[in-house]
């Protein structure tokens, strides 16, 4: 951690040289700014930088978008001056941006504000292992949202569901049991005022919406869609195992998924495995719970996922298969890009010039999607949802923190992990946005005006972009359907605007530049995660700090990298002058060409073929999506992949 931190307080002191070049007015400032901050630094620790820092930075975004910069409250933020809320911590940039009087300036400078952020957020995503009281804290908060979420109206426990009455259900159903969330505006600070009741029109809406979406989607038949297994983890095999030797095989999930059309090559291996006298022992129609895993994020705190039973992940991978291909034959086709986020970015950075458009943000939408909202935006289709729920798992294990249940029942729909998480949200929040916009305008609900509409609203998972016209409407309907909205990430108003990855002032990009981790000879992955850094910084013209990260790297006296042009793609440090002289060379006679001997960065993975029928499944399912022409290629139990840099003769791109 000392080495970790010292990295750091480099990496800024750089920065800082940076900026003292690229503006020359503001070198006095930087070089006090440098001394600041390495005094916090020692002082304050790690956290400075990886939270006081990235909270201040969310004040500053806020500052953009409302247009007046209040007090930090932060340590180490105080003003410069009495009656003043600028701080003296970067107040050479501050002064660029704000007056004196914290009043965002009329033609505020673009380059202070990239600057500023980088300053802010450089740190962000470090990746690190918090304490284990914050992650205790995440996984108390995980079962205490879970216990808010509303009950769902059909029988979601049981094995079989029953979908008589799906037709009837309507998401303008009032729950009395279940109190509606009060909606907490932005810019409302007025907690006595309750919010006005929502028109029921505006259920009716989103629910004409959603029936239309729904039948355009068509009927779910799961042996027309591709099955698959991940490369994460799963709750009820070890990683060593063959996936394709199904564990267990519940009865809720054969409900749907038959095991002898599903879990078999062919209707032979089935019918050899039903004969054996052993086969009671090898498929369990136990359901295993999901499993609760806490992944290192930040030092603020993990990321909690779960690993879902093997069997359940199969079948979801169908269901996932089915969204993304019938997606195109939907109204809101417009909205969605399952894998593509750069229509979301490029939206965003118009948004902040044109501010026709709120970036919206949910606090763990994943986590309070119920069953309840899922039962009624997919009601026309009961193959569907009865598909839902056979490959739902309904339980989840927790072995991080004691204090908190050591099994739970799920009221959600699904966690962060389920194949099925992401593309039900996005389906959901995009029929959400584009209700909204149509209630606001008053326009009826066809299919021509939903397509109409489509290209105006913009969904990626929990990212959400609605028109301005739609954001009312839109915030009655998500705290009616008990989703939070991310106050700090929402942005409705000013220039300021951010979506998947990218932030935006006024039509310019001003994303910062995250330093992942440092370099270590025992992890190759960091060296590769710090050339990457260092390009980034380059792209951008801080070349001091570039080089910071270079030097950083050639201290270890272990890797030969070489220097690449720009834009070429290579694995290297990017460079203006690709002067390689530090590389041994030689001339390739047969292929005509100068080659380096350099490191190069590659990944291995060991393949172990098991004595199994199930390897024939695997066949089938690789073989669908591209030929084999190797023996073994992408068959048999895959070790976990090794990262090295190896000396190879390359030639200079």
């Amino acid at each position: 951690m000392k080495s970790f931190v010292s990295y750091l307080q480099g990496l800024y002191s750089a920065y800082l040289s940076d900026i003292a070049v690229r503006i020359p007015p503001l070198r006095v400032d930087s070089e006090r700014d440098a001394s600041r901050l390495l005094s916090l630094v020692r002082s304050r620790g790690l956290s400075f930088l990886m939270i006081d820092l990235p909270t201040a930075g969310k004040h500053f975004d806020r500052a953009l978008s409302s247009g007046h910069l209040s007090s930090f409250c932060i340590a180490g933020f105080r003003p410069y001056k009495r009656g003043t809320s600028v701080p003296r911590l970067f107040k050479g940039l501050m002064l660029r941006v704000f007056d004196e009087n914290g009043v965002l300036r009329s033609d505020p400078d673009i380059t202070s504000i990239s600057l500023l952020r980088q300053l802010f957020y450089g740190a962000k995503k470090v990746e690190v292992a918090c304490s284990d009281s914050r992650t205790w804290e995440h996984v108390h908060e995980f079962f205490q949202t879970d216990r808010g979420v509303r009950l769902p109206s059909l029988n979601w426990d049981e094995d079989l569901l029953r979908t008589d009455n799906l037709p009837r259900l309507h998401f303008g159903d009032v729950d009395v049991t279940v109190p509606v969330p009060l909606l907490d505006l932005i810019g409302d600070d007025d907690q006595d005022e309750v919010p006005p009741a929502i028109d029921p029109a505006l259920y009716d809406a989103t629910q004409s919406v959603a029936d239309i979406v729904a039948s355009s989607l068509g009927v779910f038949e799961g042996s027309e869609w591709r099955a698959k297994h991940g490369p994460g983890a799963v709750s009820d095999q070890h990683h060593t195992f063959f996936k394709y030797d199904f564990p267990s095989w519940p009865d809720k999930l054969g409900s749907v998924f038959p095991m002898a059309e599903f879990a078999f090559a062919n209707l032979a291996s089935w019918a050899d495995f039903a004969n054996n006298e052993g086969s009671s022992d090898l498929f369990s129609s136990h359901e295993f719970p999901s499993k609760l895993i806490a992944v290192p994020k930040t030092l603020k705190g993990p990321r909690l996922i779960a690993s879902e039973p093997v069997a359940h992940q199969w079948c979801q991978q169908m269901i996932k298969d089915y969204f993304v291909d019938r997606l195109a034959s939907t109204p809101i086709a417009s909205s969605i890009h399952f894998r593509d986020q750069t229509f979301n970015q490029e939206a965003a950075r118009l948004a902040s010039h044109n501010q026709t458009h709120v970036t919206v943000d949910l606090s763990s939408a994943s986590d309070r999607i119920s069953c309840w909202s899922v039962e009624r935006l997919f009601r026309r289709l009961p193959s569907l949802v009865s598909a839902l729920h056979a490959s739902r798992t309904r339980w989840i294990s927790n072995e991080i923190d004691k204090c908190s249940p050591r099994f739970h029942k799920l009221r959600k729909f699904s966690c962060m992990g389920s194949a099925c998480t992401f593309p039900v949200q996005t389906y959901l929040f995009t029929v959400l946005a584009i209700s909204s916009v149509l209630y606001s305008r008053g326009w009826k609900y066809t299919i021509h005006n939903i397509r109409r509409v489509s290209k105006e609203v913009l969904v990626f998972g929990d990212d959400i972009i609605v028109p301005v016209d739609g954001w009312d409407a839109l915030q009655g309907l998500l705290g009616g359907l008990g989703l939070e909205i991310n106050q700090q990430k929402t942005y409705g108003s000013g220039s300021f605007r951010e979506s998947c990855g990218l932030d935006a002032f006024d039509g310019n990009d001003v994303t910062p530049t995250y330093s992942i981790t440092y370099p270590e000879v025992s992890r190759p992955e960091s060296i590769a995660s710090c050339v990457e850094t260092h390009n980034n910084f380059f792209a951008k013209g801080l070349w001091a700090t570039a080089e910071f990260v270079k030097s950083k790297v050639a201290s270890l006296r272990r890797f030969r990298l070489m220097n690449v042009p720009v834009g070429s793609g290579a694995f290297g440090f990017t460079s203006y002058y690709c002067d390689n002289d530090h590389l041994r060379s030689r001339y390739n006679r047969d292929l005509q060409r100068m080659e380096y001997r350099a490191d190069v960065l590659s990944s291995t993975t060991k393949r172990v073929l098991p004595k199994s029928d199930s390897l024939l499944l695997q066949y089938f399912t690789v073989a669908r999506v591209a030929p084999l022409f190797l023996e073994g290629d992408r068959l048999g139990i895959a070790k976990r992949a090794r990262t090295n840099l190896r000396p190879r003769w390359v030639v200079l791109a």
